[in-house]
């Protein structure tokens, strides 16, 4: 599931709290805190501690670290603990999917041309 979806459909209810709270204890781990400075995703552990700091998901929301996280997948297997899979998302699937195609017809334009090249020279 989308983590904007999920908070929607949590949000207001007693899971929207412990996922608050979760997000604070997984955010206290030492691997996360070495993960919060490396680039690329350091951005989402960084948002997943303003979660966990947030007063609640509307006040999270107003944040611009919603912004980084919104997107990406989510799934929560105990909420209690901050035991959650952060994964990417269908927007982010779609974009490695276009670079993958470009790439592979990048790819194969160059063999085509290099086969050119070596059938003029013999």
């Amino acid at each position: 599931m989308v983590i904007s979806k999920y908070l929607d459909s949590i949000e207001g209810t007693d899971k929207e709290a412990a996922l608050l709270k979760g997000m604070v204890e997984l955010t206290k781990q030492e691997v996360i805190l070495q993960l919060m400075d490396k680039p690329g995703v350091g951005v989402i552990f960084k948002a997943l501690a303003v979660l966990g700091n947030s007063e609640s998901i509307a006040d999270f929301r107003q944040t611009e670290h919603y912004m980084y996280i919104k997107d990406w997948g989510i799934t929560v297997f105990d909420l209690e603990t901050g035991a959650v899979s952060i994964y990417p998302g269908p927007k982010h699937l779609k974009r490695v999917g276009i670079v993958a195609a470009i790439a592979g017809a990048g790819l194969l334009l160059w063999k085509l041309r290099k086969k050119r090249k070596i059938k003029h020279i013999g």
